[in-house]
């Protein structure tokens, strides 16, 4: 989960167990909820101020923003065992707390991924570099990455079946293109002070997903 919702998941999970005490006693001697809700509430917002610090400034502000984070993921697995306590198994509990319940189910055969919902876009830590990346779709799933410098997507351009990419002809600005099975990309080699233009999209063995939505940023 990126840091852009990672406090508003925090939040959500924060107001499902303390605005329910029928469900989640606060007083219970036997199975205390993990922390106050002032202190759930500290590290949402240190995670939401660093992530923005991180998100302006780029890598060199990175340190503050993952301490922030992962400490607020760490207070999320303690309120995860908790409800799944509570709850013992009750889905309507784990959904009042703002966690999805899930279940096993068959192996079944691949289906085409859906579009990337959730794309970031930092400066690195070096001038001219711009790093991008994607929430997961789980294992045996690649993930293309497509910036165009100064301008969105031009008309025409297609991603084959196979996971081919089609560039229109007389292109008249410049176009990267990353397709690994890392959602993680690193472009360099970039001009300052212009905006680049980001688009995701995932490839499995059932097909190519749809483009990601269209996420910008300008690179410092």
């Amino acid at each position: 989960m990126s840091g852009v919702h990672l406090p508003g998941f925090g939040t959500g999970v924060m107001n499902g167990v303390w605005d329910h005490p029928l469900n989640f006693d606060p007083a219970s001697p036997t199975n205390p909820i993990p922390s106050t809700r002032a202190e759930f509430l500290a590290l949402i917002n240190a995670a939401q101020s660093s992530y923005a610090t991180y998100d302006a400034g780029g890598k060199a502000q990175k340190s503050d923003y993952t301490t922030d984070s992962t400490n607020l993921i760490a207070l999320l697995d303690k309120y995860a065992i908790y409800v799944n306590k509570v709850a013992d198994g009750n889905a309507v509990i784990i959904v009042t707390s703002g966690f999805t319940a899930i279940h096993s189910v068959p192996a079944t055969k691949a289906t085409i991924p859906g579009q990337a919902m959730d794309v970031t876009v930092l400066n690195g830590l070096v001038s001219g570099t711009l790093e991008s990346e994607c929430e997961t779709f789980g294992t045996n799933h690649h993930y293309g990455c497509i910036v165009c410098e100064g301008n969105t997507l031009p008309a025409g351009l297609q991603i084959l079946p196979t996971g081919i990419l089609v560039m229109p002809a007389n292109l008249t600005f410049r176009i990267f293109h990353n397709f690994t099975n890392s959602r993680k990309k690193e472009f360099t080699g970039l001009t300052k002070g212009v905006e680049y233009y980001f688009y995701y999209y995932v490839f499995n063995t059932a097909g190519v997903g749809a483009l990601s939505v269209v996420v910008s940023k300008m690179c410092a």
